[in-house]
């Protein structure tokens, strides 16, 4: 992903010297910024929808056209989303201290099957446990999905949650999601260890990571 490729198609024979040209099966256009010198195609900067199969076709209008195909892979990542459970922003559901949390993150990655995920708790790795458990879907499975449940939440779990996605071998950019649980000020109605989930609030974009961040708020126990 973001590196400039470049196929070659060399024609032996024919007479008269056929043309070649470059396409994409069911007539795509190829990409925008491609450069097509003779049997040479050129794509910088190529992003993973541009992956996928080129065809070499060499035509001298004798006969039939002679037609080469390759597949080109790209590697990397896309799409980055979070979700979490119960989300009171659209279910009318609301977090409570003592009940279950759920936090999602779900990544589609090329190939599928070197997707890794790892899990942060305020910049430290951390590992599956009885009361914050870990799981991921197959990794044969598109896109990938991991979760973090944590089993009767407690304030000292309040922190910034890190999914970081990868690639096993390397070679692109990580995704990361930030979720930060923690407590505001104020009062509420609706009685103790009240917690509701707020709206999206930024998302910063560089060069080698893709980084969202969402942050839950809650408000304070009531002491009556």
């Amino acid at each position: 992903h973001g590196e400039t490729i470049t196929l070659v198609c060399v024609a032996s024979g024919g007479d008269p010297p056929p043309t070649l040209q470059w396409l994409r099966p069911g007539g795509e256009e190829l990409p925008k910024r491609s450069i097509v010198k003779g049997g040479t195609l050129t794509i910088p900067g190529v992003t993973i929808d541009e992956g996928g199969a080129y065809s070499c076709m060499a035509s001298n209008n004798v006969g039939n056209p002679a037609k080469k195909t390759a597949n080109l892979l790209v590697r990397g990542l896309r799409k980055g989303r979070f979700w979490i459970t119960p989300d009171p922003y659209h279910n009318d559901d609301n977090i409570q201290i003592g009940r279950e949390v759920k936090i999602s993150c779900q990544v589609e990655a090329t190939p599928p099957e070197e997707l890794q995920f790892s899990w942060l708790k305020n910049g430290r790795p951390l590992r599956s446990s009885e009361r914050m458990v870990i799981t991921h879907t197959d990794t044969e499975v598109s896109p990938g999905t991991t979760n973090l449940d944590i089993i009767d939440l407690k304030f000292t779990d309040f922190g910034t949650y890190t999914c970081v996605a990868s690639l096993r071998n390397g070679g692109s950019p990580e995704i990361s999601i930030d979720v930060n649980i923690s407590s505001t000020t104020g009062e509420s109605r609706w009685g103790r260890g009240f917690y509701s989930l707020l709206d999206l609030l930024r998302t910063d974009c560089g060069r080698l990571k893709f980084h969202k961040s969402f942050i839950v708020f809650s408000l304070p126990l009531l002491r009556l």
